[in-house]
């Protein structure tokens, strides 16, 4: 109970420090600024909603009222849309890189690297002005200017000498410090994120989306617990006041802007992305000879077109109606275009969770790559989610166009169709894109979440360490 109370007077003293150093003014203006941003990103979204919505309900107007013939309506084709979330308003990541449509088209496919995002991690070395540059890049410096001095300056003022001669100990003072300093930056981040709880919920966002947002929020809560801590530590360890704010500014520049710049340049370096044109070249390779032993176009035509001979009660292909030829030709050609498209897909999505594995792997050097990464996924704006996207909607893709070929096998079968086009294409699911659990998201990055608990260990550990052994640190001024 007395070590508590010690603490907590420290805790206290410490506290009562920042605020006669300014800390309402600063988190005030923190606070409004932030506000200020979230306010305009707000506004932006909501315009940006309202045109995706307005985009879709035009498209898939003119879809399903048209009166095409099917070939004639898959080569007109469609547009499917990622719908807007508010998540986006606390990171918004690879969305300013990435499409959030999917443009559907018979015998043509967007590809997953239209747009390359070029430089895996560029818009960490010029963010997007949201939530998560205010919390990531400014939350740090804030921290840095309350606590560089924290125990630096006791020592130069001799009080470490004197605390230890009125019984209490160096882990009252790092310890009620630490209390003192998490809670103030606590200040510059709760009312914000209770508006944007209560901009979610005003919003209607899933409940999956209220979760990633809490996750996002908890994420944040660590991250700051651990900039606190090193921020006391480097304090713990100088000598002096002036020596702790160089090697903190040195630190920052050195996880914030050197190291994520290194990472992002060695993970494109490393796995390098296909060209567009060299991606298309194998695609269109892959179609005309086959994959592996699968032979050229000429040959599984005749092949699918034999199993089907039976069915149509003919001897040889020449004797089967042109029509009907035609389209089981479609189905075939379709179904092989989408595998050698997922093929080569695959081999592009396998580069992109290479980068991103290795951006995991460099948070273990790094704590900020790890919570970038983290907070990315949670706001859905990480490749992981661009990946999701694309392959959902090219399933959908793939779907369609396999009903469009089937109903032109039926009506060269039968001239009488079940059902008139119109009908026929409002019967056709319309396409509803979710975004993955946080389950998802965290499984996508195991490494960055065990490289935060090894960040918070060691802290711990350093803490417990210079604690006990505090007779290595002069207690003199």
């Amino acid at each position: 109970m007395k070590n508590f109370k010690i603490t907590f007077l420290v805790a206290q003293h410490e506290f009562r420090v920042f605020q006669e150093n300014g800390l309402k003014i600063f988190v005030l203006f923190f606070i409004l600024v932030l506000l200020g941003v979230l306010g305009s990103n707000y506004v932006q979204l909501g315009t940006a909603w309202v045109k995706n919505r307005e985009a879709k309900e035009l498209i898939d107007r003119e879809w399903k009222n048209q009166d095409r013939g099917n070939h004639s309506a898959a080569h007109w084709g469609t547009f499917l849309f990622k719908p807007v979330s508010y998540l986006s308003l606390l990171e918004s990541g690879t969305q300013i890189y990435s499409e959030n449509y999917y443009r559907v088209e018979a015998h043509k496919r967007p590809q997953i690297h239209t747009y390359r995002l070029p430089d895996l991690e560029a818009f960490m070395r010029k963010p997007d002005l949201n939530t998560a540059f205010f919390f990531l890049w400014l939350v740090p410096l804030f921290v840095i200017g309350l606590g560089f001095s924290s125990i630096s300056s006791e020592r130069e003022k001799g009080f470490l000498k004197l605390l230890s001669v009125q019984g209490a100990s160096f882990g009252h003072l790092v310890t009620g410090k630490f209390i003192a300093l998490y809670l103030a930056v606590l200040l510059f981040t709760i009312p914000p994120s209770l508006v944007i709880i209560a901009g979610l919920i005003f919003e209607n966002e899933p409940v999956n989306h209220l979760l990633r947002a809490l996750c996002w929020l908890g994420l944040y809560a660590v991250y700051f617990f651990l900039i606190s801590g090193v921020v006391l530590l480097i304090s713990a360890f100088s000598r002096s006041s002036w020596a702790s704010l160089m090697t903190n500014i040195t630190l920052w520049i050195l996880c914030v802007l050197l190291i994520p710049k290194f990472s992002s340049s060695a993970a494109d370096g490393k796995y390098p992305l296909t060209s567009y044109h060299e991606f298309e070249h194998q695609v269109k390779t892959g179609f005309d000879k086959g994959l592996n032993n699968d032979g050229p176009y000429t040959t599984r035509s005749e092949v699918y077109l034999k199993q089907h001979l039976k069915e149509f009660k003919v001897d040889n292909i020449s004797q089967l109606p042109e029509n009907i030829r035609f389209a089981l030709d479609l189905i075939q050609a379709e179904a092989y275009e989408s595998k050698v498209h997922r093929f080569y897909s695959e081999k592009i999505e396998e580069k992109f969770k290479q980068q991103q594995k290795f951006m995991d792997y460099m948070g273990i050097i790094n704590p900020f790559l790890a919570v970038r990464q983290l907070s990315m996924g949670l706001a859905g704006t990480d490749v992981y989610h661009h990946i999701d996207f694309f392959n959902k909607a090219e399933t959908y893709r793939n779907d369609m166009m396999n009903r469009l070929n089937k109903r032109e096998l039926e009506l060269a079968v039968s001239d009488k169709a079940k059902m008139s086009n119109r009908d026929f294409y409002n019967s056709l699911p319309d396409f509803r894109y979710e975004y993955p659990s946080v389950g998802n998201v965290l499984r996508h990055h195991v490494t960055a979440v065990l490289s935060l608990l090894l960040w918070i260990i060691l802290l711990i550990l350093s803490f417990r360490f210079i604690i006990k052994r505090n007779y290595f640190l002069s207690y003199e001024g």
